[in-house]
């Protein structure tokens, strides 16, 4: 009498298993990697809208750039609580206490949503504890502090000398607030660090204030630091080693995080620092 054979033997059964576990340990991976990458290109899109909204605020504001948070006075770099203090929605139940140029610009852009990263986590203090000075997380990006009066006094649309290269809005840290604001110096608003506290995290080689020196260690500037920040990865190469930003011009483009340091290259290019060139993205208009 022939015996019917009605199931598979365990040889059988772990070699499929076995076959299961390659093909998942392959694709998993290309998986994660696709949601990065839409995760990306949704951060690229707010970069593009956020920038055309700043621009749209320019172009009604006598092509003024929207100041980092309202002041007394500007040179005195003195913000002043014109806030409300009423929940500050839609951004959060925190109380509105200063008015930043998410808030002046906001009008344009209508979500709030399109001022938070896909790929960012959680503020650092979210409840109604605080105002929203504190790191909230509540705006992602940030704008150029050379632009915004964060960094000497505000900037007019004929200031940009080479607009296609001059950084409008960069990529920013959980720990954000609002008037969120950066450059290549430790000029900065929103608890970020400035350019290389978000490129390399904690432990960076900070410029420091002098603009005319940091050129001198662009290498350290560029490498330098723990790549972690408020326990997350830096944000400047958040994006497969780089990040998204916005510019002068209207568009927006990802940059590798290694190829931003020329922000601070002040090497001589026909006689001008090439930071201020045109020929290199840069924060100096």
């Amino acid at each position: 009498m022939t015996r019917v054979r009605n199931a598979f033997t365990l040889i059988e059964l772990l070699v499929v298993i076995a076959i299961i576990a390659i093909l998942a340990a392959i694709l998993f991976p290309v998986f994660a990697q696709a949601r990065e990458s839409a995760r990306q290109t949704s951060c690229l899109s707010n970069t593009k809208q956020l920038g055309l909204g700043l621009l749209q605020y320019v172009q009604d504001y006598d092509e003024k750039f929207p100041l980092w948070l309202w002041c007394g006075s500007v040179g005195a770099q003195n913000p002043m609580p014109y806030g409300d203090k009423k929940p500050d929605s839609p951004w959060g139940p925190w109380p509105n206490t200063y008015i930043g140029w998410d808030k002046t610009v906001q009008p344009y852009i209508k979500s709030a949503q399109v001022f938070k990263c896909p790929s960012n986590d959680t503020g650092v203090n979210i409840d109604a504890g605080g105002d929203d000075s504190k790191p909230t997380g509540a705006v992602n990006y940030s704008l150029n502090s050379r632009l915004d009066a964060r960094e000497g006094s505000a900037s007019s649309l004929a200031k940009l000398r080479f607009p296609a290269v001059t950084v409008l809005l960069s990529e920013s840290s959980k720990a954000s607030s609002t008037g969120e604001s950066s450059c290549e110096s430790s000029m900065e608003w929103g608890w970020n660090g400035g350019h290389a506290h978000q490129l390399n995290g904690d432990n960076n080689a900070d410029p420091g204030w002098d603009g005319n020196t940091y050129g001198t260690k662009v290498d350290a500037l560029c490498k330098t630091g723990t790549h972690s920040q408020w326990g997350q990865s830096d944000r400047l190469r958040a994006h497969k080693g780089g990040a998204n930003y916005a510019f002068g011009d209207g568009h927006s483009k990802w940059y590798n995080g290694d190829a931003t340091c020329v922000v601070w290259d002040r090497t001589l290019d026909g006689g001008v620092p090439r930071n201020e060139s045109g020929g290199t993205i840069t924060y100096i208009p």
